[in-house]
């Protein structure tokens, strides 16, 4: 695949929050170029995809925007993923499960303000053009954008946004999302057949402009988008799940091919990297959870995702009180550069894992195994590490004692270990699939949180002290984030439809449409466990 350097354009596009958190007037920087300038080789539509593109996962192109990451995935995607602690006693609350209504301010804005509203400019000037291709480009970011937000919110403004601001179930939002990567799939693959290798290949900071990469990633995430609905519609995800096991151009499949934004491309600082090493002492740390579940099973993927301290590593549980300094000092760090590393949208190996999931669900699709195993080759290539005797490994995970606090914890298991068990009942098997995606999706923290709170799995460490009075169950961690409160305060009456498609309180314990899997239930629901 032929990259070139992409110049960045995305601090011209639009960037305006008024009154309400999705208002829908726009203005362009008054520093940037003029409206006639950016009309030239598509350098609008190029400004808006760039924008998009950079608040899939908030990255800065020239910019100090790490603290916005912090505040508006940080703090609370990577901590209820189990993939991060924060050190500070300032970012203590939702480590302890209360909720801070200034960091969901920042969590819903930033995806209002950088994806929907340049995705509106960007769908008018495609519909002008009669550029279906471009549009196609957009609505793929735009499905990669805000499907982490309807999982973090449950409903949200997305059917009729641009003429409402209206909230939409869950599940009607779902929809549009299969229809719209339905759609972009078809068209990109017509473009392709016909000859249209390249799209906009000097503003695209993701795949420098190749459609075949671009057809493999809107399957590859229509296939993690079903799976995602499976315990409410197994009708609706098995039909989804055949559609892209049944596309002709196929699925991310290798490192070269995953969605990332390439530092080759265009230079950002990695900003788990900043609020690591750079912020105070480091805000962060890497999390008890993945740092505890991958060394008991022996991963030798430790030495690339952790620093080492005094030869083995350690993460900070969630919930921690006391003298937090001590976690700083004595706790692991991302292993990560600051600008050579790479913010991973969709990893390779997530695709055979996928499959590997539908197969075990659906057999006509496959063998289970054959493509969990291919899964774990895959995500130890696309980390750099050998795999030596992993797959036949018979470690498990058992008990956790935090060094620093002595706080302790008994993992729950069906019999996990990172070799295959062909005697194993479906939660067995599913559990091992679940934890090695979940292991591969690290540090993607909006992936990594609706995993477990979908399959369960894996056991995370519960938060060693919970303050939410019991709204959110120690034993299964927040469901979701309450309503932006900018948004009950400016838009109440569409909030107030987002409550009521929401079918309960507006609270950080309530399930999101999705959330169905009853094996988890602490909370009765009257639907029968099955295995979907």
């Amino acid at each position: 695949m032929k990259y070139t350097k992409i110049f960045p354009v995305a601090t011209l596009a639009l960037s305006l929050l008024a009154s309400s958190c999705i208002d829908m007037e726009d203005n362009i920087n008054p520093n940037g170029v003029t409206e006639d300038m950016m009309k030239v080789d598509n350098l609008k539509t190029g400004a808006f995809i760039q924008q998009m593109q950079t608040r899939v996962i908030l990255v800065a192109l020239g910019g100090k925007l790490s603290s916005d990451y912090q505040i508006s995935r940080n703090l609370s995607h990577d901590l209820f993923a189990g993939y991060a602690g924060s050190t500070l006693g300032a970012f203590q609350t939702h480590q302890q499960y209360v909720m801070n209504d200034q960091w969901i301010n920042s969590t819903f804005n930033e995806a209002y303000t950088g994806i929907m509203m340049p995705w509106l400019e960007v769908s008018k000037l495609a519909k002008e053009q009669n550029n279906s291709e471009v549009l196609a480009i957009a609505n793929i970011v735009k499905v990669a954008g805000m499907s982490p937000i309807a999982d973090t919110f449950g409903p949200i403004p997305y059917v009729n946004y641009g003429s409402t601001t209206d909230y939409d179930s869950q599940e009607a939002v779902y929809n549009l999302f299969f229809s719209e990567l339905g759609d972009a799939i078809d068209d990109l693959t017509a473009y392709y057949v016909g000859g249209g290798t390249e799209i906009l290949p000097d503003y695209d900071l993701v795949y420098g402009g190749n459609t075949e990469s671009w057809i493999r990633f809107a399957n590859t995430l229509r296939m993690r988008l079903a799976l995602r609905v499976v315990y409410a519609n197994p009708d609706l995800a098995k039909a989804e799940v055949k559609k892209s096991m049944e596309n002709t151009i196929g699925f991310i499949e290798t490192k070269t091919q995953r969605a990332e934004l390439r530092q080759e491309l265009q230079q950002y600082e990695n900003p788990l990297y900043v609020i690591d090493y750079e912020f105070n002492e480091g805000d962060t740390r890497v999390g008890a959870s993945i740092v505890e579940i991958m060394k008991q099973l022996g991963d030798p993927r430790c030495s690339a995702y952790f620093t080492a301290v005094d030869g083995d590593y350690y993460g900070v549980p969630l919930g921690i009180t006391g003298n937090l300094s001590d976690y700083q000092t004595k706790c692991s760090h991302f292993n990560i550069t600051k600008y050579n590393t790479p913010v991973v949208w969709m990893p390779a190996a997530e695709s055979f894992f996928l499959r590997a999931e539908a197969a075990l669900r659906w057999p006509e699709f496959g063998d289970a195994q054959s493509f969990y195993e291919a899964g774990v080759k895959t995500a130890m290539e696309e980390t750099g590490v050998s795999i030596g005797e992993y797959l036949s490994s018979t470690n498990t995970i058992t008990g956790y004692s935090d060094p620093v606090s002595g706080y302790n914890y008994t993992f729950t298991t069906n019999g996990l270990t990172p070799a295959w068990d062909a005697s194993a009942n479906f939660e067995g098997k599913l559990e091992r699939i679940a934890t090695q995606k979940w292991i591969s999706l690290f540090p993607n923290g909006a992936e990594g949180w609706a995993e477990v709170r979908r399959t369960g799995y894996p056991d995370l460490i519960d938060a060693k002290t919970n303050g939410s009075g019991n709204v959110v169950k120690s034993e299964l961690g927040p469901r979701r984030l309450p309503f932006c409160l900018q948004e009950r305060q400016n838009n109440a009456a569409g909030v107030a439809l987002g409550v009521q498609a929401l079918g309960g309180s507006d609270n950080a314990g309530t399930r999101t449409w999705w959330d169905k899997n009853t094996r988890l239930s602490l909370i009765h629901i009257s639907e029968p466990t099955r295995p979907y």
